[in-house]
């Protein structure tokens, strides 16, 4: 991530907050995340949502890896996602640049 200072616009496109954002402090599968998100209104397909997810991962936003579990017999891989370092950086950064505008009212005359 390079140094950003309050005024400088964010790395992160609006879905990629969204979805750090939903991601949060906690390890989280892939399929919980995608539930989570559909409750804020973010649908994503799969295979659309793991793309996104590979992005921030090569961006090192997110950690991914997958963890296999045996249900009824059957080898289960699932994908889990955590929130690295950058990640919290670059979601903060986001909440602060935003916090800003709208506290400056930078936005107003758009608004009106």
């Amino acid at each position: 991530m390079s140094n950003q200072t309050e005024d400088s616009l964010p790395e992160l496109s609006h879905l990629q907050f969204v979805v750090l954002d939903a991601l949060g402090g906690n390890k989280k599968r892939g399929k919980e995340l995608r539930e989570n998100l559909a409750k804020l209104g973010v649908k994503k397909s799969g295979p659309a949502f793991y793309q996104l997810m590979a992005r921030l991962e090569e961006g090192k936003f997110v950690r991914g890896w997958y963890e296999q579990e045996i249900i009824d017999g059957q080898i289960i891989k699932e994908r889990r996602y955590q929130l690295l370092a950058n990640g919290i950086k670059a979601v903060n950064h986001m909440k602060i640049f935003y916090r800003n505008r709208v506290s400056t009212n930078t936005f107003a005359p758009a608004l009106a």
